[in-house]
């Protein structure tokens, strides 16, 4: 993607960008898909298997409850494959990869000194202050993207060299 200019603020320049080179699931996306199959199993496996007709009601609760459950992490999913990162010399920025939107933004200077975690490919995920577990859930109103983290980032240690790097005012 070439940056559209409506991301970048009067004189920052940009040093890096970049698209997560992969999905990763969350643990709470991991959690809701398997609650939604314990829910297909128990609202309509069961009965059919045991030949009990189901009602209307029934196969509208079976599939709903379904749906409710997994089309979040679905909408999370699409969200995170249309994002484009974006490192300028002063801010970080989520885009949208199609429309050149920007969804998240954060100034350097409000983050903690940022953290890799590398995978052998060299690729990773690079966060703000201390590596810990993610929280089970995602904040509520965090909508489908949010500034924690940048994920399955390619050559995520010289990003995040670069982020640093930004940060100390070098850049």
């Amino acid at each position: 993607m070439d940056v559209p200019t409506n991301v970048l603020l009067p004189g920052e320049r940009l040093l890096w960008s970049g698209r997560p080179q992969r999905l990763i699931l969350a643990r709470f996306d991991w959690y809701q898909f398997a609650f939604g199959l314990l829910w297909i199993i128990v609202a309509i496996v069961v009965p059919v298997a045991r030949q009990n007709s189901l009602s209307l009601f029934e196969w509208a609760l079976g599939v709903g409850g379904v749906a409710f459950v997994w089309v979040p992490v679905v909408v999370r999913l699409r969200a995170r494959r249309g994002v484009e990162y974006i490192v300028t010399d002063r801010r970080i920025v989520l885009a949208d990869r199609f429309s050149g939107r920007t969804l998240s933004s954060a100034y350097l200077g409000t983050l903690p000194p940022p953290v890799a975690r590398l995978r052998q490919d060299g690729s990773g995920t690079i966060v703000f202050g201390r590596y810990s577990r993610p929280p089970l859930m995602p904040p509520p109103s965090s909508g489908p993207l949010m500034l924690t983290g940048l994920v399955a980032v390619p050559e995520a240690g010289r990003v995040r060299d670069l982020i640093a790097w930004a940060q100390a005012g070098q850049a």
